[in-house]
């Protein structure tokens, strides 16, 4: 859907300009200007919202959903001072919303909610803009599946042009990851309700190591082990492993929206809507996940293992 010019372009003259707009204040006291659209279709509590937003901290770009996927959000009663929740019920289809946050009044008002990211002196801008309103959740959710899945078909589109161009062959995956087959492994293929322990190292497509059981320095070397098929994974890595037997090796390429999508952890280091390569190998199957007693017992050897790797006694 087309709507104007982007948000982040919109922010960035906005902040440009703080200094020259005159801005409202909401009864907590937290700055706002709303640029309207003509449109007088009000948004009203029971209403959901599907919204653009962009919000920068220091006049850095901290998450955007620009490029990506609009956000829905309830319109409820429930009001919080300082938040844009003050200002939903004066917005119409179509208006933008600037607001600006102090994040030295949120440390008065509540020291330990602060998230530690944010500083003493650091303002937090966020612009909104109202792409449509629904009456009823159902109509919300429909139309937030439509846009998932109009996502995911370009993440795959893309994916798909990626690799031809690299000169790699890959199957796809039900869903839309991409399986390069190193080494297929012997005997039966993995099927759901398996429980697979597997060595795994995942990077970014610039190349960037943000997470492995093989590599000392992520502190975790034990096997990585699950229940294929039971939602434990990330879904283009569990669908990955399908394509493998026992003792298989793989790289598996996987779109935003199959791995963590527009909210990966930020300790990760991933990006939001960021694409992810795996390998990975098979190490071993088993027919059923162990009991906790066997688990224990599997847990305390691995332990020893490292123990006795790095010398301790």
């Amino acid at each position: 859907m087309k709507t104007g010019i982007s948000i982040v372009v919109l922010i960035t003259v906005l902040i440009a300009g703080c200094g020259r707009t005159n801005y409202q204040k909401t009864p907590g006291g937290m700055p706002y200007k709303i640029y309207r659209s003509g449109d007088t279709q009000r948004i009203v509590h029971g209403n959901f919202v599907k919204v653009s937003f962009t919000r920068t901290i220091k006049d850095s770009v901290a998450f955007t959903t620009d490029g990506g996927i609009p956000a829905y959000i309830p319109i409820t009663q429930y009001l919080e001072p300082y938040d844009i929740s003050e200002l939903w019920t004066k917005l119409n289809l179509g208006d933008s919303l600037v607001t600006i946050q102090m994040v030295d009044t949120f440390l008065k008002r509540s020291p330990m909610g602060v998230p530690p990211s944010l500083k003493k002196g650091d303002r937090i801008v966020t612009t909104v803009k109202i792409l449509k309103i629904f009456q009823t959740d159902s109509a919300a959710k429909a139309d937030e599946q439509k846009e998932n899945e109009a996502f995911v078909t370009k993440e795959i589109n893309f994916l798909d042009k990626y690799l031809k161009e690299k000169g790699i062959t890959a199957e796809k995956t039900p869903s839309g990851a991409w399986v390069q087959i190193i080494n297929p492994g012997n005997g039966n293929p993995i099927d759901s309700g398996k429980f697979v322990s597997v060595d795994y190292t995942g990077t970014s497509f610039s190349g960037k190591k943000f997470d492995s059981n093989t590599d000392p320095a992520f502190n975790h070397v034990q096997p990585l082990q699950f229940v294929v098929g039971s939602g434990q994974m990330i879904k283009g890595f569990d669908e990955g492993v399908k394509f493998l037997k026992p003792g298989g090796e793989a790289k598996v390429y996987i779109p935003s929206m199959l791995a963590y999508g527009p909210s990966p952890d930020p300790r990760s280091g991933i990006k939001p809507y960021e694409h992810l390569i795996f390998d990975i190998k098979v190490t071993k199957v088993d027919d059923k996940a162990p009991t906790r007693a066997e688990m224990d017992e599997l847990r305390k050897q691995q332990e020893q293992k490292v123990d006795t790797t790095q010398g301790k006694k």
